[in-house]
């Protein structure tokens, strides 16, 4: 019998404390063993349920009353038994009535109400109206009273007491009964692992109508074990019995048999189908597998896009080979566009939950920047941990990484180490590896000879370059005795492979028969698959050869075949040109001519003539400046993995498209994943200003923050605002100050930070005197800000005599050098004046006043500062803000104009028309400033005038909340 209260109480929404243990107790499924492997069986803990066992299979009791409610409702999962308005105290009562009445179903259901308090307090009543059913001979009875003693639910755990009551059930025809007890053997509990019993309790089982008892007969029979022999038709013949009756485990397990042809014939379509039944059940290790099928078109029509669906559900729902493959999948663009960044994500979710081969394609992405930055210290980590649980490829990669330093400090000890458990595992590279070690003496002793028998090993299992290797020093007599004819037999495997390099020495080795037989057709051959592969040395060799020969058609094909390997740069190539010409047509190399063999070379991804062309258009040396052609070979030759082309790219050679920005922004970031300080810091600028790429002051700091330990100033500079601001990171001023400090001796915006953490003692002691030293170098270095401060310094009199005079001459030349708060202090002052006739158009902005009003003929029309792209006017909004916030009333009065017209923020008028009237508050209590009140307050009168009346009220609140949060400015306090 199978009794169901789950989906009624989850229905009902009833929540009890003890209802999880009512659970373990009600849901009496026969309890699933799916090792991952079919030809494994591990050990399976108790708890562990089969949640697809399809419901009703299991036969149960005959029913005193088959139509009462309670034994309706609770057995067998009918859904529809009881009213639909019931209370539980109304469905506890009737099942109380129906035990009363003699029902043993009932009181079945009724005792286990009691036992774990349905609509009641758990009461331990429950357990005895279980046990006398139980001794009434309720089968059901019995087999509860058995799992709770197993469980240890509301009872103590007692093995014995639930074999004897799981035997009772067992022996009245209880499959499910049946099926526990064979785990209990399996797994040794209550004694000893009795792999024979627990077969004989499986089949018990299945015979008694669980049919997942049959799916775990055929699985003992499957693996084998102590006293039940592997027997893999008879396991097979379980599994169709299973997979008849719907169990979704023998589905799944019948599926593999007949994919693999274990103890069935193979039969790939039939095994399709039975992993579709499975899968359909929601068996994900079964869409994993029917995924592989379809995506590989095995025994179903190859439907990539269905592959790729289901490995997603499978991975989806706790597939952990599923989610290795689906990182594949995105890897590839297999079924779906391709993903690196997805990829990168699947592979690391299914090496953390232990996949081994996702470990290692993990450190390969962490290694290669594939779907993110590179992160050596990651990619080692991976590869180690993938190379610990023995597979062959990591362990051979991680012998590289430690080779070469990658990650960690080159060990070249136990590269050696990871390079022989991998060649003992039969990977040819490895002991390739192992070969160049002994050969160059690299951390071991230099031994010609025993590289020779590691290329060997490797060549003996097909790996090309060590057949090479073989060759060359067969045919060199080194560390082997010389025996050229065996070095062609080893150049031929690798040719014959594919490798280039063997193709080029069995082509030059037979065609002048050094060593051998001389064959030139068969050399010729070798040579012009190498040739036609690209190698510009066979190039060259095939050239000369023909050259040679008496007809002009071999001639003209030995020319072209020249000219193909000059275009690839290759300095022979270039000299049998030159004696070609020299001594056949007498022509003289020009600029013309060289740019056409250049650009022949380029097009055939020649790295140094695509460097060469790059350069050439971008600065216009020997051709016109063309920056559309300067654009396309920069990108070839940085495709290629030319720094100089990728420089130019990450700097700009097209200006002002988005699609440009974008472009310059990968190059910046392929640049600064070498960590090259100074596009590490270009890169972080782009994320601060949005340029290329969505703002994002998190990644900003990252990149600054690389490159500012590696002494790049402007990086340091830029790491100390954000420092200072909190931008991307905690706010920290004393390492904000311990960065300007260090930028501050080269670069005139950290000096003019230091002047700010002087002036208002952020991150070190206050020191007006400093802070005005330090603004005074950075205006004579350039900085417009710093002479705005300047200007501020002298005109609140703080630390200084005010001196209005001077502060005036140095806003003007903040102003000149670009100072949009210069620009609005002289605004301000004009407006105070009432002389607002003379001012520019860059003015009359920060005053609201329309561009025809000042300059007569210019129509009006959408004004912006003097920031000249929009992630500069953002940047620039933020930082004012940051001012503002802080208390400067000149970057109080900026913010406000910049919410008001929309420069840099979202634009919001009553949020700039409070900051307006905040910055005439802090004017007003300023010494120094309280010229610019009155102005202030004309303009805002000025923008006040075109809000409505609801921004005329919230502006006037949001200027309340201002006036209450905002800080009185440093110079004020200062100055008192």
């Amino acid at each position: 019998m199978r009794l169901d209260f789950a989906d009624w109480i989850h229905r009902s929404s009833l929540r009890q404390s003890a209802l999880h243990s009512l659970f373990a107790s009600l849901l009496l499924t026969s309890v699933a063993i799916a090792p991952v492997d079919v030809e494994a069986m591990p050990s399976v803990g108790r708890s562990t349920a089969h949640s697809t066992q399809p419901v009703g299979t299991m036969s149960f009791t005959v029913f005193s009353d088959p139509t009462t409610p309670c034994v309706l409702r609770f057995v067998a999962g009918q859904q529809w038994a009881a009213p639909p308005l019931a209370t539980t105290a109304q469905l506890l009562a009737a099942c109380g009535a129906e035990a009363a009445a003699g029902n043993r179903d009932a009181r079945v259901v009724y005792g286990q109400m009691v036992l774990f308090g349905f609509a009641m307090r758990p009461d331990d009543a429950g357990l005895a109206i279980l046990k006398q059913t139980a001794v009434d001979g309720s089968p059901a009875a019995q087999r509860v009273v058995g799992l709770l003693y197993r469980d240890g639910s509301r009872v103590p755990t007692d093995y014995a007491a639930a074999r004897r009551w799981l035997a009772l059930a067992a022996d009245h025809g209880d499959g499910a009964a049946a099926a526990t007890l064979g785990l209990m053997d399996y797994n040794g509990e209550g004694g000893p692992v009795d792999f024979v019993s627990a077969y004989t309790e499986f089949a018990r089982a299945a015979g008694n109508g669980d049919q997942h008892g049959a799916t775990n007969a055929g699985r003992l029979l499957f693996s084998g074990r102590a006293g039940v022999p592997r027997d893999l038709p008879g396991g097979v013949a379980w599994f169709i019995q299973g997979a008849l009756h719907g169990d979704p485990d023998a589905e799944f397990m019948l599926g593999i048999a007949l994919l693999r042809g274990s103890g069935v014939s193979q039969d790939a379509h039939n095994a399709a189908g039975w992993l579709n039944a499975a899968a359909v059940q929601n068996h994900v290790e079964a869409r994993a597998v029917l995924a592989d099928l379809y995506l590989t078109g095995t025994g179903v029509r190859r439907d990539a896009q269905r592959g790729f669906a289901l490995m997603s559900m499978a991975a989806q729902h706790g597939s952990v080979y599923a989610q290795r493959r689906l990182g594949e999948l995105y890897a590839g663009g297999v079924g779906i566009s391709r993903n690196p960044m997805l990829a990168r994500a699947w592979h690391r979710k299914a090496a953390l939950d232990g996949d081994v081969v996702a470990q290692f394609e993990l450190a390969v992405e962490y290694r290669m920047g594939l779907g993110g930055p590179i992160d050596l210290n990651t990619a080692i980590g991976w590869m180690r941990g993938a190379a610990q649980a023995g597979l062959a490829s990591a362990q051979n990669d991680l012998g590289t990484m430690l080779q070469h330093g990658e990650g960690e400090a080159q060990n070249l000890v136990e590269a050696h180490q990871w390079y022989e458990r991998a060649s003992a595992q039969g990977l040819g590279v490895a002991s390739f590896n192992l070969a160049l070690m002994a050969y160059t003496g690299l951390g071991i002793p230099k031994d010609r000879a025993l590289a020779f028998r590691f290329a060997r090993t490797g060549a003996e299992r097909g790996h090309a370059q060590s057949a090479v290797m073989v060759g060359r020093m067969l045919f060199a007599g080194d560390g082997v005795a010389i025996d050229k004819a065996q070095a062609l037999t080893w150049y031929r495997k690798a040719a014959d492979a594919g490798n280039v390099e063997g193709q080029r020495a069995a082509g030059w080795q037979t065609m002048y028969g050094n060593g051998v037989p001389r064959d030139e057709a068969l050399g010729e051959q070798y040579l012009k698959r190498a040739a036609s592969a690209g190698d510009a040395r066979a190039q060259t060799m095939l050239g000369l050869y023909l050259l040679k020969r008496p007809t002009s058609a071999d001639r003209d094909t030995g020319k072209e075949w020249l000219v193909k390997a000059v275009a690839q740069k290759y300095g022979p190539a270039y000299s049998a040109m030159g004696d070609f010409y020299a001594k056949k047509v007498g022509t003289t190399p020009d600029q013309a001519t060289a740019v056409k063999w250049f650009t022949r070379g380029a097009e055939l991804n020649d790295l140094a003539s695509q460097r060469v062309l790059c350069l050439a258009y971008a600065n216009g040396s020997g051709v016109a400046q063309n920056a559309e052609e300067a654009q396309r070979w920069c990108s070839a030759a940085a495709h290629a993995g030319d720094t100089l082309a990728m420089r130019l790219l990450a700097v700009g050679i097209v200006q002002g498209s988005n699609e440009a920005a974008r472009d310059r922004v990968y190059w910046q970031w392929r640049l600064a994943s070498t960590s090259d300080p100074v596009y590490e810091s270009i890169l972080g600028d782009s994320y601060d200003r949005g340029r290329g790429v969505t703002v994002d002051f998190s990644a900003a700091v990252y990149w600054l923050r690389r490159s500012a330990g590696q002494g790049n100033a402007s990086a340091q500079d830029s790491l100390a605002r954000h420092l200072f601001t909190g931008l991307g990171t905690q706010q920290d001023n004393h390492e904000a100050f311990m960065w300007a400090s260090r930028a501050a001796a080269v670069s005139s915006d950290a000096m003019e930070l230091q002047g700010k953490a002087y002036l208002s003692g952020r991150g070190v002691a206050q020191d007006v005197i400093a802070a005005r030293n330090w603004f005074e170098k950075a205006a004579a270095a350039g900085s417009g800000e710093a002479a705005s401060e300047l200007a501020n310094v002298y005109e609140t009199g703080t630390g200084v005599p005010h001196d209005e005079a001077l502060a005036l001459s140095w806003y003007r030349k903040a102003a000149a050098l670009g100072s949009d708060t210069a620009s609005i202090a002289l605004a301000l002052r004009a407006q105070a004046a009432g002389d607002t006739s003379s001012l520019d158009e860059r003015s009359a902005y920060w005053l609201a006043i329309p561009i025809d009003a000042v300059t007569p003929g210019i129509s009006s029309r959408q004004r912006t500062s003097a920031a000249r792209e929009e992630g500069d006017a953002a940047w620039d909004a933020l930082s004012s803000l940051n001012e503002a916030l802080l208390g400067s009333p000149l970057q109080q009065y900026e913010t406000g104009m910049r919410y008001l017209l929309g420069d840099g923020v979202t634009r919001d008028k009553a949020l700039g028309d409070a900051w307006l009237r905040r910055a005439q508050t802090s004017f007003a209590v300023t010494p120094g400033l309280r010229v610019y009140a009155d102005a202030a307050r004309v303009v805002e009168e000025r923008v006040g005038a075109g809000l409505t009346a609801d921004e005329q009220e919230r502006a006037h609140r949001l200027a309340a909340n201002l006036l209450a949060t905002v800080p009185v400015s440093t110079a004020s306090m200062v100055s008192n």
